[in-house]
Formats: structure tokens, C-alpha cells, sequence
């Protein structure tokens, strides 16, 4: 196991170069400037501006300038943010993201994996079509349909909950986001768990354990084993989806994470707000695989990475 976590983080290290090496090409191909606006900076104080950050050398130059800074754990000054450094700004930004991330993660495997469970021993009645319009609605609606659904429902109509805002995470302003975050994710890991949970329920060695008289709990707690695999599979994705889709939700119920953050930076060219988010996000995407991997070992004894 010792060889595999070494293994991968040798990996990861050119993987990140290349991550962050193509979008820094990119933000400097982009259209405008992190000093563009509507009126135009005197000559001198653009000059200026350009020397502090930086943005006068070649880039070659400002490629290598920002490796050997990101290498010392400073990712930059914010060029729209003028009074804070980006790691100023993801200090507060960085957990708040991770928070909701993990809760709807959590949220969906618990939920997702019980309707698939649900599904999967019930094959025929309204359970099994249950899970099925779930999934189904839950794939086909995308997250910046359904955050305005449920503000307007329980927010503006039902006034259950608050429609934005953070309020220093105080849980009836964590509901919204944690759930549209979480839909997504639980109709394919409803999905994923149902289907696995099917092939192993018709597995040879479950035929045995039925042919023994064990209790049905018993039987499925057996197919729950191997069936968690491709649900552990998708972990690695889904947390990718879930800090990527989190931009959309942090915007639309105005809270302060890192995905509000990185459209702001967006819209105003601030290159190292941007250039952070991408590196954060790539580092933990390989960090989730990893654990992943880990995982696959400890649910799945044949599993071996020798």
C-alpha cells in the first residue's frame, strides 16, 4: 500500500505541472486584462501596476516566477481583491467550500446507496419505480435549474429556510445548497449501487448463502460488500463534480467559497484567484483518487496493487 500512495503522488506531480502550466497559458490568452476598465489607467500607473505584479516580464519569466512562489505555499496577490492576498482569501474561503462539499457527499452516499439498496431487493412495485423517476429527475435537471426551484419553494412560498447568504454556517442556511449540491449525486449513486447490487445478488456464492437458510439481512449485508465497489469508484469524479458544481451554487445563494471566488476572479482576469482555484482542485481531485484507491483495498480483500 506503501509503494501504490508513493507511486501516485509521483504521478501526481506531473499532472499538476501540466494542470497548471495550460492554464496559465490560457488566462494570458484570454481577452483583457486584470487592469482593463471602462476608463482607461494613465500610461505610468499601468506600468506600474504591471511591474508590481509582475505581468512586464516575458512569460516564460512569470510562468517560472509563480511555480517558484507556488512552491513556497504563496499562491500570489489578488490583483482584483487589491488589499488581500488569494491566501488571505481562501483561508476563509477554502473551508466553507470543503464543508458543503463534504456534507452533500455525505448526504448522497447515504442516501443514494439506500435507494439503491431499496431498488435492488424490491425489483417490481413502487419502490423499485421510485428510485428509478428519482434518478432519472435527478440526472436530468441540472443544478442551476434546481437551486431557484428550491429557493422559490421553501424560500419565498413555504418561508422555511433562508434563500442566500452564510451566516457563519449556520445550519438553516446550509440545507438549500447541501441539497442541490447532493440531488446529482444521489440519482447516480442510487443508480450505480442498484445495478451493482442486482449483479451481486445473482452471484453464485449469494445462491449458496441462500441455500443455507441465512436471514435475507444477512444475504444482502454479503452483495452490500462487493457492490460498493463501483459507488467507491465514482468517489474520485464526484468530488470533482461537487467542487466544480459548487461554483454554480456558491453564486446563486451568495455564499463565500471558493467557487464564488473563482467567478470573480473570472470576470475581472485576476490571474492568480484563478490560477488557485485550478490548483486546489486538481490537487485534492488526485488526493480523492487516492483515497479511492486506499478504500478499494480495505472493502475488497482481492483487490491487490503489488
Amino acid at each position: 500500500m506503501l509503494r501504490l500512495i508513493l507511486t501516485r503522488l509521483a504521478s501526481a506531480i506531473p499532472t499538476l505541472l501540466a494542470v497548471v502550466a495550460l492554464s496559465f497559458l490560457l488566462m494570458r490568452l484570454a481577452p483583457g486584462g486584470p487592469f482593463d476598465a471602462e476608463r482607461a489607467l494613465d500610461p505610468k500607473i499601468l506600468a506600474n501596476l504591471r511591474r508590481i505584479y509582475h505581468l512586464d516580464l516575458p512569460l516564460p519569466a512569470q510562468f517560472g516566477y509563480y511555480l517558484w512562489s507556488l512552491l513556497h505555499g504563496d499562491l500570489g496577490p489578488s490583483t482584483h481583491w487589491r488589499d488581500f492576498s488569494v491566501n488571505d482569501l481562501f483561508a476563509k474561503a477554502l473551508p466553507i467550500s470543503v464543508q458543503l462539499g463534504v456534507e452533500a457527499i455525505a448526504l448522497a452516499l447515504v442516501v443514494g446507496i439506500t435507494l439503491g439498496i431499496t431498488g435492488a431487493v424490491w425489483r417490481r412495485g413502487p419502490a423499485a419505480f421510485g428510485v428509478a423517476a428519482l434518478s432519472t429527475f435527478g440526472l436530468a435537471v441540472p443544478i442551476f435549474v434546481v437551486a431557484p426551484l428550491l429557493q422559490v419553494a421553501f424560500g419565498l412560498t413555504l418561508r422555511w429556510l433562508p434563500v442566500g447568504g452564510w451566516a457563519d454556517g449556520a445550519p438553516s442556511h446550509q440545507i438549500l445548497p447541501v441539497l442541490t449540491l447532493a440531488l446529482p449525486q444521489i440519482a447516480i449513486v442510487a443508480r450505480l449501487t442498484q445495478a451493482a447490487m442486482r449483479d451481486a445478488l445473482a452471484a453464485p456464492h449469494i445462491r449458496t448463502l441462500r441455500a443455507f437458510g441465512l436471514p435475507a439481512w444477512h444475504i444482502n449485508a454479503h452483495a452490500l460488500r462487493g457492490a460498493l465497489l463501483p459507488v467507491l469508484s465514482y468517489l474520485g469524479p464526484a468530488a470533482a463534480a461537487l467542487l466544480t458544481g459548487s461554483i454554480v451554487v456558491e453564486t446563486i445563494f451568495g455564499i463565500p467559497g471558493i467557487g464564488r471566488y473563482f467567478v470573480d476572479g473570472a470576470l475581472s482576469r485576476d490571474y492568480t484567484l484563478v490560477m488557485a482555484t485550478v490548483v486546489i482542485v486538481g490537487a485534492m481531485v488526485v488526493v480523492f483518487n487516492l483515497l479511492v484507491d486506499i478504500a478499494y483495498g480495505l472493502v475488497d480483500p482481492r483487490v491487490r496493487y503489488d
